[in-house]
Order: structure tokens, then sequence, then C-alpha cells
């Protein structure tokens, strides 16, 4: 059995080569050369541009494959280059295609679980990068539709795990390496931003490549569970042997920007991957962040390499966030509030407000 994976040296396709080898596939990677990994076994090589059209039709041409999964590049034109070449494919796109995805401050948000249903992008000039998403998409269903081969898609959410492309735990990972005493959250840190941990995203595409349920269907991925900025920021720092004090700042206030605060939850819908594939976690969400922070302290980016510069020039930059701290820490003393004070009732749990506390009780 043969096998192609476009991409295969990122954090989800080096995971799915590895479980394509498990299972004995002949398996070849397509990808740019720019990073080379070591597999457990051998794998065939064909270098050239995943998003270029006339690279992608010249280096595939001709190839014959049982199953193909495509993780990088321009799926559209991957997919045409594929067409009548490969019997099951597995079309890997993102949360991007919904619209309002990444919505700014007082605009639309998408519904609280975000269903595979929800609105698409159709504006290019509005979203274009969501459009050609959406444009991939529907290539696949064409070629699907006419017996070229048989489709599923998946959308990812943020992707984490080794070889992330943007390692945003990486922002919350050096503070702790570097023995910061504090660490901004943004809205106290309670959105919860959907990821995806590369071994189970992994597992969630063999699901799509061996289950025949899932011919002609899209599935949401992602981890099972959803863990809020809060939450992500104490497993890491544990992990890490690290403490500090996790400070609450408005969204627009903050000197620098956690890439996981958002203005929104983004909350994928897995209702209907786990119904009919079965889909589990094969490493709990907990267990997935404390591995990655981990890998990162052992594997950390090129300071100022592309990796740092996907979380901004500035993500770094310690003297501004202090000046950030010091500014609360003024405002909070001419509220009355001393800064020890508000740090200790971070710790303290909400409960009900002490009006509601008594009818409780009674109940």
């Amino acid at each position: 059995m043969k096998a192609l994976v476009i991409g295969g040296t990122g954090p989800s396709g080096y995971q799915i080569v590895e479980r394509l080898l498990e299972r004995d596939y002949d398996v070849t990677i397509y990808h740019t050369g720019a990073h080379e990994l070591e597999f457990s076994r051998p794998v065939g090589h064909i270098h050239g541009d995943p998003r270029e059209k006339e690279s992608i039709q010249r280096d595939l041409k001709g190839g014959r494959f049982d199953v193909a999964v495509s993780t990088s590049g321009r799926l559209r034109y991957v997919v045409e280059a594929l067409a009548g070449q490969v019997r099951k494919l597995v079309a890997v796109t993102g949360e991007g295609i919904y619209d309002g995805i990444f919505a700014r401050a007082g605009q639309p948000t998408l519904p609280a679980l975000i269903p595979e249903d929800a609105p698409k992008v159709t504006d290019a000039e509005k979203d274009r990068w969501g459009y050609m998403v959406r444009v991939g998409e529907e290539k696949v269903w064409e070629l699907h539709r006419q017996g070229l081969f048989d489709a599923t898609i998946l959308r990812y959410p943020y992707v984490y795990g080794p070889y992330a492309y943007h390692p945003f735990d990486w922002y919350i990972v050096k503070r702790a390496l570097d023995k910061r005493p504090h660490i901004i959250l943004e809205a106290d840190g309670l959105t919860h931003p959907h990821r995806g941990y590369s071994v189970n995203l992994a597992h969630a595409c063999m699901l799509a490549l061996e289950k025949p349920q899932s011919s002609g269907r899209t599935y949401n991925v992602g981890d099972e569970r959803v863990l809020s900025l809060r939450r992500i920021t104490m497993v890491i720092a544990e992990a890490l042997g690290h403490t500090w004090d996790m400070v609450d700042m408005p969204l627009r206030l903050s000197p620098r920007r956690n890439p996981y605060a958002r203005v929104q939850h983004i909350v994928f819908d897995l209702s209907k991957i786990k119904g009919e594939l079965g889909y589990k976690d094969v490493v709990s969400v907990e267990e997935a962040t404390a591995r990655y922070a981990l890998w990162l302290r052992d594997h950390p980016p090129t300071p100022g390499g592309l990796e740092e510069l996907a979380l901004g020039k500035s993500a770094f930059d310690y003297a501004e966030e202090d000046r950030a701290l010091a500014t609360w820490k003024e405002g909070l003393t001419a509220m009355g509030v001393s800064y020890e004070d508000y740090i200790a009732s971070k710790s303290r749990p909400i409960g009900w407000p002490r009006a509601f506390q008594g009818d409780m009780r009674a109940m």
C-alpha cells in the first residue's frame, strides 16, 4: 500500500507519517525540503513547492497512491494534481473557513460551539485567506463527486506539538524559563482557544482514512477538552517547576498580546467526529500541554527566528511589560486595593454571590 503525505514534516504531518509506517505503508512525503526530519523508517521524498500550481503538477505527475493526506500547500492545486491518481484522500483545512473566526471586539462572533455547518467566509476582500480555504474545500468536493477520489475533510483548530510552525506556547514557556515573576493574562485568561495536539490530530486523520463512513464527510477535529488561557498557563508553569503572579488586564490595555488571547471563545463542536468515527483523545490536553512545554524547553526556537517572529516582534519586550504592570499597580492603589491582596484574591474560589447564598442553602 502506497501513501503520500503533502507536508509531512510539520506537527501533525510527522505524526501521520509515523502512523502510516506503523501500518506498513510505503510512504512518500512531498515538501519543500526546508525542514528534514528523521522518521522511524525510511520514507520517500519529493521536493518541490506545494504552494505553486506548476510545481505541484510537475512533481506529482504520474504518481499513483492508495491514500493521500494533504496537510500543507494550496489545497485546490494539490487535489487537482491528485485527481485520478489516488483512491482515498484526507484533506486538512482549518478554522479560518468560518466567518467571524478572527472577529475583533464589537464585531459579530461565532456560536459558543462551532458546528461544521456554521457560516463560511464568502467575501474575499474581507478575508482572502478564509475565502481561499473555502475555495479549496469546494474543489475537493467537486472532484469527489466526479469519482476521481474518495474524500474526507478535517478542519483543524490551532495545532500544537513538536515542530509546530507557530509555537504559541513558547510565549508562555520562555517567560517561565526566564523566571519571570508575573505574567499578564488578558481578560483574566478566561477565554477558551480550541487547540489540537499533533498526536490527537494524527489519530483523527487515521480514523478518516480507515473508516468507510468518513466518505464525503467534513469533520471538526481537536482536543476533546478545551483549556482556558489561564489553565494553559498554569499547566505549563507546573510542568516547568515555575510559579508566578497571574495578572488580569483588559485585552486592549495589554502591552503584549498573548497569542491565545482572543476576543471570543473558539470551541469546535466535535460531536460529529466522535459520534460517526468514535474519536477520542490519545493524549489528554493537560498531558499534551505539559509534554509540549518540556519539548520546547529542550528544543527552543532560534532567538529572533521565524518561529519567534510569528509571536510578534516585541513578544518578549519585558521592559515594556514591567512598565505596564507598574502602571496597573498604581491604578489598584488608587482604587484602594493592594497588589498583594489583588493577587491573593485570584486563588480564592469565586462561589455564589453572598446575596444568593441564603437562598441556595434553603434548597
